[in-house]
């Protein structure tokens, strides 16, 4: 009688401990997708940036950027610009909090900034801070927070 019932709680472990308690290495999976940026409004114009971010590898993703400057001032052109940020590292703080590292140049008349940026995703809302640093003067700016929602 003994061994049925050790061998029931053997059975019994062994059908607990099913697939679902692996971790799961991917840590892209929250950041893959679709991201429409938030409207931001100035005086004679309006931007957004909208992200398709795809799965490089299990801790490594690229971003398609679309920045939309809209005018509403005929001495300001309207503009769209498409640009790739690429091996964005994917990384898991002791929270368990999933974080984004992005670095990106980006060429102005005169100058080039580094923009460093880092992604939190919560839910269906990803929020990326950063910082730019002039190369030409090494002045850093810290731009506004940009704020995604997942399409």
């Amino acid at each position: 009688m003994k061994r049925y019932l050790f061998m029931a709680l053997f059975a019994t472990f062994f059908i607990s401990c099913s697939d679902d308690d692996k971790v799961d290495p991917d840590l892209t999976k929250d950041f893959v997708g679709n991201w429409k940026g938030e409207v931001k409004k100035e005086v004679g114009y309006e931007y957004s940036s909208d992200w398709l971010i795809s799965r490089v590898d299990d801790k490594t993703v690229k971003i398609v950027s679309t920045y939309k400057l809209v005018s509403t001032d005929p001495k300001i052109p309207s503009s769209t610009e498409v640009s790739n940020i690429n091996d964005v590292i994917i990384s898991k703080a002791n929270d368990n909090t999933l974080t984004m590292t992005t670095t990106q140049e980006i060429a102005i008349p005169g100058d080039t900034i580094l923009v460093k940026g880092t992604g939190v995703v919560s839910g269906r809302s990803l929020t990326v801070t950063s910082t730019g640093t002039s190369k030409k003067t090494g002045v850093v700016t810290k731009p506004p927070v940009q704020r995604f929602t997942k399409e």
